[in-house]
């Protein structure tokens, strides 16, 4: 089934709950990247029913070695692709909430697995601004958990999506609404400093121009 067809069956299935209200649309990159208070990805090496706690590998907006994340609990419309297991590496765009982090995301869309130094990508992570096609679709093959899952959208090298990730931001900065719409976006940094990274992640490019549309 077509990503775009994906999303629209997933938010018909939202509106048709009545869980959510019916302006909720799946958060983009850029809007995790700018919503997220740390982002890092590390490997799970504990958990209980409430909680995980990763060993850090890379972060942006934290110092640790390590982090305890709320577990995401699943609900009809939003599912994680398979069971938390010890030695899962994803990566995680996190808010903090009293303290504690949590995944951004009603569909768990601010957790990204990671495999063999490539992260997976939810198709309605970056299917929205239409310009697909210059990404890899993902060959790896699990059972459909929900609509939101990675193995059905794209795959990026990690080291791409990592640059990308950083650079947006280091140089850009918003204001969010009580929706989690992006408005008042800031560029911090001369275009100078990533133009020419641009050029080459193709990740980045992405990005970038949907922030400038």
């Amino acid at each position: 089934m077509a990503p775009i067809m994906k999303e629209l069956i997933f938010l018909l299935m939202l509106l048709m709950t009545g869980i959510i209200k019916a302006d909720y649309i799946p958060p983009t990159l850029n809007k995790l990247i700018l919503r997220a208070d740390i982002i890092l990805y590390g490997e799970v090496v504990c958990m209980d029913e409430s909680v995980i706690e990763l060993n850090v590998y890379n972060s942006i907006n934290h110092d640790s070695l390590t982090i305890t994340i709320v577990r995401f609990k699943e609900w009809n419309c939003g599912q994680r692709w398979k069971e938390y297991e010890l030695g899962d590496t994803s990566l995680f765009f996190l808010k903090s909430r009293n303290g504690r982090y949590r995944t951004i995301g009603g569909g768990n869309e601010g957790e990204l697995p990671i495999h063999n130094d490539r992260i997976y990508v939810h198709a309605s992570t970056i299917s929205q601004a239409g310009f697909v096609t210059q990404f890899d679709r993902s060959d790896l093959q699990m059972e459909d958990n929900g609509f939101n899952n990675p193995y059905n959208g794209y795959v990026i090298n990690l080291s791409d999506f990592w640059q990308a990730t950083a650079v947006v931001k280091k140089c850009f900065i918003s204001e969010i609404t009580a929706t989690g719409n992006l408005i008042n976006i800031q560029q911090l940094c001369s275009t100078t400093q990533f133009e020419s990274t641009m050029k080459q992640n193709k990740i980045l490019n992405w990005v970038l121009t949907d922030l400038k549309k």
